[in-house]
Formats: structure tokens, C-alpha cells, sequence
């Protein structure tokens, strides 16, 4: 085989002139071409780079690779790429990927978990473009395509998804990652990101030539590419401190393909039940290994819902990194009346897949690892990762690898359940609960800010500063919060609870609302709220004259054209973490175990009130079913029925150029 001859352009601000170097250095013995921004004094935009850098292609290359000036190249990086490039001739390949891009960062985490040496990255989110290497062919038409876009589009990376997207080109990311990203401030415009660093990296990992000769193990855009895929898939991100759950499904025209949504609240969608994932944690607790963890934990004042929220995306990943055998491709496992897919699996995963050979073998442990650790150190909320020690970083480690363990273990069943939801559900729960699966179909480009007034609880007492304190875990929009009559006028935003967990999907069907019909007038309210600003009791069971006014103000969401008045929102919640408790006694370890398992006992909710009777928790179970049911259906539907080819939807409009997140 010929060996490639790779060209490299580096994108940089005038401001970063001295970084080159040390790229240069890097790439030897490759050639460099260093490709300043034409206007630095303007508005940031690295697209005016770009074209710039995609056009400085040689054809005497076979590759062109364009690098961003504030990247670091991992040890030995120029034979490494080399060795990726000769084995992925014809492919895009990504050097690097933001460790907490919605979607690519999972297909990354699930590949690394599987030992497997690519990933292919997911098409419509933004193609990671702080080291992108092309054919020299593809590379030219880049160039061309790109200069037909105005340079007030301000990101790259979005503009090429695009044009890859209108090819049908896939991407594949190098797993582990071959560059990482310095935490340096950003002269783009990415200020508002945070740090920005490598999903999985082994810097100083022993990369043998036929690793990268292994094929990709698993597609999590399968849905979004021309071929199609015969149901959809799921993604799963640990940000804020909260274990989130997104849906894969064909759309070409949205800004948010899908919205994430806490895991408990959809877990129902993949035939999980809450006691599937948690029922392993509370068995790793009650180990002498686990509870050394609780300990350390306990002391360094790491929440227990964090960790059960990092058990349950380390549990998600590792049921989706198992070994599938060949013959089970796209074999879908029965959940419910609706067929649940085998979560993107393509091929069985042997233990040697990210090459051949021992050394082979001897990176499974630190991809994954690797794979985990990321979540740690760029997911927890910003007041527990300022206090968070060494000692309690491990743990965390330690406590997620052991979830992944038991996903791996258990399987891509892993705990799914066939029981069906037991057919249609009428009456008042039965229209809720299809309000609900519908609104969690919506999406919203550009959520605005919302103004949310918090009635006390008069069962638990919660108030604003429990609610502020819970709404950071939800962070999908710009949100002010204030205790109920304390408003200073202003559009009318959201009256709730305090103990309320309101969920994302709640969120974002008023962001919805509110993008489409900016001029809508009246309020939203939760559920709950309504029942207090009426004096029924939430503790109690709701009468049938309360229901059926609620009933009626919820009617909004069945013709959302016309809204206006007092609109309640069809969401259910149930009582968060920082809702009050009583007192947990015991030793240090133990206090914080029962707190574990009270924060898991909490995320069952109820469709009406966070306080709802005992008696009428079989009701709220049978209600999650049906509207869980309903939203596999919608999305097996829209899988199904979706034409065949590249999933972009009319010509390039620029104004929808925008990050998902």
C-alpha cells in the first residue's frame, strides 16, 4: 500500500501566532501551511478561516488535514496519523471531539467501551473540526462549497456537516482521540461552552499500525444516513449532575433533532424501568467496595443523587457497548407492544476489536476508563466540581466503571421488559398522558429566557430556593427565579411548585410555543400549581371537579394555535432532591447509601402532584406506560415512514446554522 502524503493547513488568529511552532514541530515531517484569520478585528468567526484553510489543498497530496491553533497533538502524533489515515483512505476522519457534544460524544463513549478503534459520528450534529482530515478529492469540493457561503456564518463546523451530509459522507472520530483541546480562551465566540476537552484520550497509549485497520462496531446515526436504519436509537450525556437521555430519529429540518430528557422520566421509551438500573447500584453499596466508595464520598460532600445519576448513564452506555452477536444485527428486542432497537449495534464486539494482538487487549480498561472519567470531570454542576477532591474523582471512577461493568454484564437486554402497557388508556390520565408523549416529539431552535414564580409547597414547604436549586440541573434555557407575587412584571413566563421536578421536555414546550408565536398571550402553570392555586391538597386523592378543570386548561397543547389564559402545562413531575426529608441516622457511609436509595425512590413521580397518596401510585404507573408506549410508537413511525436518501431538507439556509446546544 502506498503510504498517504498528507497535507496540513493550521487555522489561526493572529493573536496565536506563536503556537505554530509547536504545531509545525508535531506535524514533521509534514508540511505545514499556517492560514491566518483574514479580518481578526472583526466579528469571531472561524467559518472566514476555514475557506481559507480548506482551500490551501495540494494536489500533489492524497489527504489534506486542517488543524485549529489551539490544539494539542498527542505524542507521536505524525506516525499516528499517519498509520489512521492509510488505514481509512477513502473516509473523514476527525482527530478529536468535545467530550460533551449531545450526540458524538456518546457514539465515542460507546465505541470505546467496546474497545473498538473508530466511532462514527452522528450526522446533523456539528462535524468536529479542530482536526479534520479529508481526501484530497473531497477536500477540493469542500473548498469550492464553502466559498459560496457568506462569511457571516459564523461556525464551520456546522456548514460542513452540511456538505457531508448532502453526500452521505460519514465521519469516523479516532478512538482514543489523537488530538485533545487547550483549555485556552476561546476567539471564536465559544466562550459560553466551557472547557472543551478530548472524549477519550490516552495520550501516551502504544497505537500499533493495525488498530486502526478494525472497522466501526456501531452506528448511532444510522437513522440520519441516506440508507436509513430500520428503528431508532438512543444517546445518553451527564451534564449538570444529571444523567440525560436523547432519541435518535430521521429529521433533516430541525435545529434539535430531539430533546434530551432526564433519564427517569424516558427510561419507560427503552423498556427500562427505574429499578432495572438502580437495583444494581444499591447491590455495588452494599458491597465492601461500594461502600468504601460511599464513604470517601460521603465525606468529600458529593451528592448521592450525582452518583446514582452517573450510575445510571454509565449503566445506559454499558447495555449498549455489549457484545452483539453478527447474526442479531438490527434484531430488535421486544419491549412493550413497539419493538425497542438493539441500540445501534452493527457486528459483535470481541475482545480484541480495537486491533489484534495483547496490546490490543491492554487498552479495553483504559478507553473505558478514559470513556467515564470524561463524564466526571466535565458533567457534575459547578459548585460540586470546584469542592470535588482527588480521592472523591476516583471514586466517582471507580463507581461508574463498576455501572458500566454490570451494563456489559447484563447485556443490550439489560433489564428491558416485554410487559405491554397494557392497552389504551381513557379519561382524563389517558389524554394527559398523550399530550405528554406528544409535546416530547416538539423541539425549539432558540429557547428564550424564562421567568418562573414558585408557590411554596404547603405539604413539604419547598419554596424558590429548592427550585432554583433543582432548576440548575436542567440548564436548557436561561431561567430567573423568584417566589410566587414577588414578579417585576414582564411577559409571563411559568407559576410552580417548589419540591416540583419539572422535566426538560416541559421546558422546552414552551420554548416551542413561544419561538413559533412570540405574540401568545397568558401564562403557563405545572400541575401542581394549579391544584395549590385552587387549595386542593396534594397529598391527597384529586377531586373529579379539579381534575376535569385542569383537564380543560390543558387543552391548549390539542390545538396549539390558539392558546392564551391560564395554560396548564401537560407534563407530570414528582418531588426533587432538594424537596425536604427527615433525618437519616447512622454512620457516615450509611446515611449517605439511604440517601441514594431515597433519591431512586423519588423518581417515580406521579402525573399530578409530587405528593400524591400511596394508593394511587399503581395509577401513576399504568399512566407513564401508556404515554411511554405512545411516544415508541411516534418514533417508529416517523423511523419508518421517513423517505429514503440524505437527510437535508431544502437549499442551505444560514439562519439555521446555530449549534443544538
Amino acid at each position: 500500500m502506498t503510504p498517504p502524503r498528507i497535507g496540513v493547513a493550521v487555522m489561526y488568529h493572529p493573536g496565536r501566532r506563536h503556537r505554530i511552532a509547536r504545531l509545525a514541530e508535531a506535524c514533521l515531517p509534514m508540511r505545514l501551511i499556517p492560514v491566518p484569520d483574514p479580518d481578526p478585528a472583526a466579528f469571531p468567526s472561524p467559518l472566514r478561516t476555514a475557506k481559507r484553510a480548506w482551500a490551501a489543498w495540494s494536489p500533489d497530496t492524497t489527504h489534506h488535514l486542517v488543524l485549529q491553533d489551539d490544539v494539542l497533538p498527542v505524542a507521536g502524533f505524525a506516525a499516528k496519523l499517519r498509520d489512521a489515515v492509510a488505514a481509512r483512505p477513502g473516509d473523514a476522519l476527525a482527530l478529536y471531539a468535545h467530550w460533551n457534544a449531545p450526540y458524538n460524544s456518546y457514539a465515542i463513549r460507546q465505541a470505546a467501551a467496546g474497545g473498538a478503534a473508530w466511532a462514527r459520528l452522528v450526522p446533523g450534529e456539528w462535524v468536529p473540526t479542530q482536526g479534520l482530515v479529508l481526501p484530497v478529492g473531497l477536500a477540493a469540493d469542500l473548498a469550492a462549497y464553502l466559498a459560496g457561503v457568506d462569511d457571516l456564518v459564523r461556525d464551520d463546523d456546522t456548514v460542513i456537516d452540511r456538505f457531508l451530509r448532502e453526500r452521505d459522507r460519514c465521519v469516523l472520530a479516532a478512538v482514543p482521540h489523537l488530538l485533545d483541546h487547550d483549555e485556552t480562551a476561546s476567539v471564536a465566540g465559544n466562550a459560553g461552552h466551557g472547557v472543551r476537552r478530548a472524549t477519550v484520550l490516552l495520550p501516551g497509549a502504544d497505537l500499533p499500525p493495525e488498530r486502526w485497520t478494525a472497522p466501526p462496531l456501531f452506528d448511532k446515526g444510522a437513522v440520519m444516513r441516506a440508507a436509513g436504519a430500520p428503528s431508532w436509537d438512543f444517546s445518553v450525556t451527564f451534564a449538570f449532575g444529571t444523567c440525560f437521555v436523547g432519541f435518535l430519529r430521521p429529521v433533516d429540518d430541525d435545529c434539535v433533532r430531539h430533546p434530551f430528557g432526564r433519564w427517569s422520566d424516558w427510561c419507560g421509551v427503552l423498556g427500562l424501568g427505574h429499578a432495572a438500573v438502580l437495583g444494581p447500584l444499591a447491590a455495588y453499596l452494599a458491597s465492601a467496595a461500594g461502600r468504601r466508595v460511599a464513604l470517601t464520598l460521603s465525606e468529600s460532600g458529593v451528592s448521592p443523587a450525582t452518583a446514582t445519576e452517573l450510575w445510571a448513564a454509565a449503566y445506559l452506555l454499558g447495555i449498549d457497548a455489549t457484545p452483539v452477536p453478527a447474526d442479531s444485527v438490527a434484531t430488535p428486542v421486544p419491549v412493550g407492544s413497539v419493538a425497542v432497537p438493539a441500540a445501534g449495534h452493527v457486528g459483535h464486539v470481541p475482545r480484541t476489536a480495537a486491533g489484534e494482538g495483547a496490546r490490543a487487549v491492554d487498552l479495553v480498561a483504559p478507553l473505558r476508563r478514559a470513556a467515564v472519567a470524561g463524564w466526571v470531570d466535565s458533567g457534575l454542576l459547578a459548585a460540586e466540581a470546584a469542592r470535588l477532591t482527588p480521592g472523591a474523582r476516583e471514586a466517582l471512577i471507580e463507581l461508574a466503571l463498576a455501572a458500566l461493568d454490570q451494563g456489559l454484564s447484563d447485556g443490550p437486554a439489560g433489564g428491558r421488559v416485554a410487559a405491554s402497557s397494557g392497552g389504551a388508556m381513557g379519561g382524563v390520565l389517558g389524554r394527559m398522558a398523550a399530550r405528554e408523549a406528544e409535546g416530547f416529539q416538539r423541539t425549539a431552535c432558540f429557547p428564550g429566557p424564562l421567568r418562573i414564580a414558585v408557590v411554596d409547597c404547603p405539604v413539604c414547604g419547598s419554596g424558590a430556593g429548592e427550585a432554583a436549586a433543582y432548576l440548575r440541573t436542567v440548564e436548557f434555557l436561561p431561567m430567573s427565579v423568584v417566589p410566587a407575587g414577588e414578579e417585576d412584571g414582564g411577559p409571563p413566563g411559568l407559576r410552580m411548585a417548589g419540591c416540583e421536578r419539572l422535566p426538560v421536555h416541559g421546558l422546552i414546550l414552551m420554548a416551542h410555543l413561544r419561538e413559533r408565536l412570540p405574540g401568545a398571550e397568558g401564562g403557563f402553570v405545572t400541575r401542581s400549581a394549579f391544584l395549590i392555586d385552587r387549595g386542593v391538597p396534594l397529598d391527597r386523592p384529586v377531586p373529579p371537579g379539579a381534575l376535569a378543570a385542569m383537564d380543560t386548561a390543558e387543552r391548549w397543547a390539542d390545538a396549539p394555535m390558539r392558546p392564551g389564559g391560564v395554560m396548564v402545562l401537560p407534563v407530570g413531575t414528582g418531588a426533587h432532591w432538594w424537596a425536604p426529608s427527615g433525618p437519616v441516622g447512622g454512620p457516615p457511609a450509611e446515611r449517605w447509601i439511604s440517601e441514594a436509595a431515597r433519591y431512586g425512590r423519588g423518581l417515580d413521580g406521579h402525573p399530578l402532584t409530587p405528593h400524591a397518596p400511596e394508593p394511587s401510585r399503581e395509577e401513576a404507573a399504568r399512566h407513564r406506560a401508556f404515554r411511554d408506549d405512545l411516544v415508541r410508537r411516534r418514533l417508529t413511525e416517523i423511523t419508518r415512514d421517513h423517505p429514503p436518501g440524505p437527510r437535508v431538507n431544502g437549499p442551505l439556509d444560514p439562519a439555521r446554522l446555530t449549534r443544538p446546544w
